[in-house]
Formats: C-alpha cells, structure tokens, sequence
C-alpha cells in the first residue's frame, strides 16, 4: 500500500448500499424468522398429543432461537460500529437475545402465563427488525420526483403574515357579514 491509497479505500461507503455485515444480519433475522415461526407449531403439536414434538420445541427454542439471536446482536453491533447500521440496532437485538432467554427460563420453570405472551411479543419483535433493516427502495427509473408543496399559503390555512404596509395574507379577523 503507498502512501496515497486508505485502508478503506475498497470499503463500500455508508451511502454505497448495505454492506455484507448487513444482509449477513438480514440473512439471520430471516432464519431467525423461520424457527420464531416454528416455535408455535412445535408446541400446537406437542399439545395435540404427539410428544416427540416436545423435544423439537425444546430444541429449537434453546439451543437455535438463542444462537441466531446472539449472532443477530452481534452482526448489529459489528453494523453499527462500523457505521452502517443505526445506534438502536444493537440495543434491539440485545433486547431480542434477552427476551429469548427470558423465554427459556420461563418455558423450564413451567410458567406458562408468562411464557405464552412472551412467545407471542417475540415474533413481533423479529417482525420489526426485519421491517427495520431492510435496505432502502429505489425508486423506479421512469418516476419523477414528487414536488413540494408551495411555501406561500394562499388559502387562508397558514400563520397571518404581513405583506404589506397595512396588508397581510390569511383569514379576516372580522368574522363574514350575514345577511
């Protein structure tokens, strides 16, 4: 490397799209996603009578559930310091990974008043993550950019502004005449 070139130089700038950090946690949270997705399933079925179902449950909700979540964390960590991901990131998949583990313990301990409504936040949770870290849309190539609303208010609606001497625009503030 001379003396002219950066160590980033081949690095994708924050503008340049996602980085591979990114769609690696994208890739996760979908995976992530899918077992979240499963969890309800595993146990619909193991309350229906078919108890091999129980060890799948069990299986995926500790030792699957908690590795993608803890591997979520930290690529959103790894994101945001690298400065392609927002500062919330992290903090929700800490959120995330914790709500996982909370949901561990419950589910061990028998506490199925607290384990069922947190079995259903969860998903919730990935959802919004999944929602929240996708990538930016492009606009289509034909579209035009929609213009802004005119600044001048000239329907009365906006502050009173004075023009004028003596002159300004907006409502009266002499109510109209009845006749």
């Amino acid at each position: 490397m001379d003396s002219t070139s950066s160590p980033q130089a081949g690095r994708p700038t924050r503008e340049g799209g996602p980085a591979g950090t990114l769609r690696a946690m994208r890739a996760v949270l979908w995976l992530l996603a899918t077992s979240v997705l499963a969890q309800p399933v595993f146990a619909g079925l193991f309350l229906d009578g078919h108890d091999s179902w129980r060890a799948w449950h069990a299986t995926n909700g500790m030792a699957l559930l908690p590795l993608l979540a803890l591997t979520q964390l930290v690529l959103a960590f790894l994101a945001w310091r690298t400065g392609r991901g927002p500062g919330w990131l992290p903090l929700a998949g800490l959120g995330l990974f914790l709500a996982i583990v909370a949901q561990n313990l419950l589910g061990m301990n028998g506490q199925l008043a607290l384990h069922v409504p947190l079995g259903v936040a969860i998903p919730g949770l990935v959802g919004i993550l999944l929602v929240r870290t996708r990538g930016p849309r492009r606009a289509h190539p034909d579209s035009q950019p929609t213009p802004s609303p005119s600044r001048s208010r000239s329907n009365g609606s906006g502050p009173r502004t004075r023009i004028g001497p003596s002159t300004y625009s907006g409502p009266s503030p002499d109510p109209p005449a009845q006749s």
